[in-house]
């Protein structure tokens, strides 16, 4: 059993506070979120608790609001770019330029009417946000750059970060390939979707070709900003500057990398950046620039993702050592703050409304950091830590109990199942479809079990956290409530392979709520084990043409490929006609391999 160091002092989280409720600016949520689980914890993998702005009315180098009509993307020359404080060299580095990065990004978040509260306000939320503590040899070359604003620091070219792009072919459309491939030219010729070259070339078009799921069209065109930043293809090791926008387009970048399961390529791009500590990710490191601005530049959620990568390439426990560095930082500046100090262990003059809405920040981001350490432990079968770590996360999220309550007895139910090492309890919480439920018997096999076979999974210990679960949902009052009740027995009498009563259930949950998906989905796959392929069929059909651009999910189509084999052999035809309708539908990201047609 591989355990961290950092559950020593897991369970003594801090007296709770409110939740934060002003965030200044978007995170990936905004972009990645679901709608209608953007209430929960686990309502995305990229949820994301920085609030650094992508542009700050602090930041002397924001340009004017864009102008109507998308202007081509230009490369600055070195005097659009804040040059680093100094860097062993020929020559000495002289006093950085204003940086003009992106001059249209203001366009897309507007700020206040009263520009001097504004301004106090963001000042206030940037020293909140951006606070870090840097390593000792770091902060020996931001102190040397402190007292020296004027002079020339060398840092060693080793210790700074030099990042460009590692690859810069276009990522393409798999849809449209397949549309050539088995309907031909003249279909394929109908599927029109938003690419880099359509939208406006700035965080505004990157913004909307996010938002229609075209990750891939996304990523070229994070590539293309990036290269006007001077960080393009072939830029890694040249020396280099960095601004706020330029840290969030390489986080959204490799958000989106990951996201579509790229994972070497995000290692690769990521490398450059080492453990994130570099002098040259602080605002410190540009005095000229960033005036009286102090803290990373680096997204919070940045360091999350740079730690949770490594899970997905086989590492989950480089993954946990880089998490439990992130909870320490997290931990010392809360600590901090409660002792009424500053973040970073100065004396404060922050009023008190401010530093309680720091407490909140830095309590939700460690509660974030618990949450991804009991991910990678479920990863690596640690079940007995990983439960651990949820119910701490508790401790910092008491709103989402009832649900990470769930998650923990639906865990239990599928520790005895083939792939319960990678699941995820994300996956368990949200279980959007049949796939991410976890269960065997909510995903179609092709020859599935008899419903005498042997319970899976430690049914007592489900039952006995999803009473817990019905105790908690009593003092709540809403419909969300009693339909996570009948779904935790739903899900019980599936890992009893009591198909029959798991189906009454999923149908009491519809007629509550008739556009549950979970629900429907789940209730077609009991039909299924059940004997009646047929029925099983047209409900999963009348779901999706009830409403195809919200039931066209890949583990949904899955299933449905699945039952097309399973009734006759004669299935490519079915199968095409659900390439077409994925294919005026769904954006460059849709994974094909849920339609079997290769």
């Amino acid at each position: 059993m591989v355990k961290s160091p950092s559950f020593g002092g897991a369970s003594e989280a801090p007296a709770r506070t409110p939740p934060q409720a002003v965030q200044p600016s978007p995170s990936l949520s905004t972009f990645f979120g679901d709608a209608a689980a953007s209430h929960s914890l686990a309502s995305d993998f990229f949820d994301s608790f920085t609030t650094s702005a992508f542009v700050s009315v602090s930041n002397p180098g924001a340009g004017s609001p864009a102008s109507a009509s998308p202007p081509p993307v230009s490369v600055p020359g070195t005097e659009g770019r804040p040059e680093p404080a100094a860097m062993r060299g020929p020559q000495a580095a002289a006093p950085p330029a204003s940086p003009e990065p992106f001059a249209h990004i203001q366009a897309v978040f507007a700020g206040s009417d009263d520009p001097f509260a504004t301004a106090l306000s963001m000042s206030e939320m940037d020293r909140r946000n951006d606070a870090w503590l840097p390593g000792e040899a770091t902060r020996g070359v931001l102190r040397a750059v402190a007292a020296q604003q004027r002079g020339a620091v060398f840092v060693d070219k080793e210790n700074l970060t030099m990042p460009g792009l590692r690859f810069d072919n276009i990522q393409g459309d798999a849809v449209k390939d397949l549309m050539l491939r088995f309907l031909g030219e003249k279909a394929a010729a109908k599927r029109q979707v938003l690419n880099a070259d359509s939208v406006e070339q700035s965080f505004v078009g990157l913004k909307q070709l996010i938002s229609c799921r075209n990750w891939r069209a996304a990523v070229d065109l994070c590539g293309r900003l990036l290269t006007a930043h001077g960080q393009g293809y072939g830029k890694s090791g040249l020396p280099t500057s960095h601004t706020t926008d330029s840290l969030q387009l390489w986080f959204v970048r490799l958000a989106l990398l990951v996201k579509l399961g790229l994972f070497q390529n995000a290692e690769m791009e990521f490398e450059p950046f080492g453990n994130l500590d570099q002098p040259d990710l602080y605002y410190e490191y540009y005095p000229h620039v960033y005036p009286g601005r102090r803290g990373s530049m680096v997204p919070f959620s940045m360091r999350i993702l740079h730690a949770e990568l490594q899970q997905y390439l086989g590492n989950p426990q480089e993954s946990l050592d880089r998490l439990h560095r992130v909870k320490t930082v997290c931990s010392k500046i809360l600590a901090n703050l409660e002792q009424g100090l500053a973040e970073d262990g100065a004396m404060s003059s922050v009023t008190q409304e401010g530093r309680q809405a720091s407490v909140r920040l830095w309590r939700s981001r460690l509660g974030r950091v618990m949450y991804s350490m009991a991910n990678c432990l479920l990863l690596m079968k640690d079940y007995v830590l990983a439960v651990e770590a949820y119910h701490a996360v508790i401790k910092y999220y008491p709103e989402q109990e009832p649900q990470l309550l769930s998650g923990i007895g639906r865990i239990s139910l599928q520790l005895t199942a083939t792939d319960c090492g990678t699941l995820c309890l994300e996956k368990a919480l949200k279980w959007p479809l049949p796939v991410c439920n976890g269960f065997r018997a909510t995903r179609v096999v092709r020859n599935p079990k008899p419903a005498t076979e042997k319970q899976i999974g430690d049914i007592k210990t489900a039952e006995k956290y999803f009473q817990d679960v019905e105790k908690v949902t009593q003092k709540l009052d809403g419909l969300q409530g009693k339909i996570m009740v009948l779904m935790n027995r739903a899900f019980l009498h599936l890992g009893q392979n009591n198909f029959a009563e798991a189906h009454r259930f999923f149908t009491e949950i519809l007629r509550m709520d008739p556009t549950n998906a979970v629900a429907n989905n789940n209730a077609a796959v009991c039909l299924l084990y059940l004997g009646k392929l047929k029925d099983s069929l047209r409900q999963l059909e009348a779901m999706v043409q009830q409403d195809p651009r919200h039931y066209l999910h890949e583990s949904v189509l899955f299933n449905l490929t699945t039952m097309y084999e399973l009734e006759s052999s004669r299935s490519m035809q079915k199968k095409q006609a659900l390439l077409e309708a994925v294919a005026g539908k769904e954006g460059d990201s849709f994974n094909t391999q849920c339609l079997k047609l290769a």
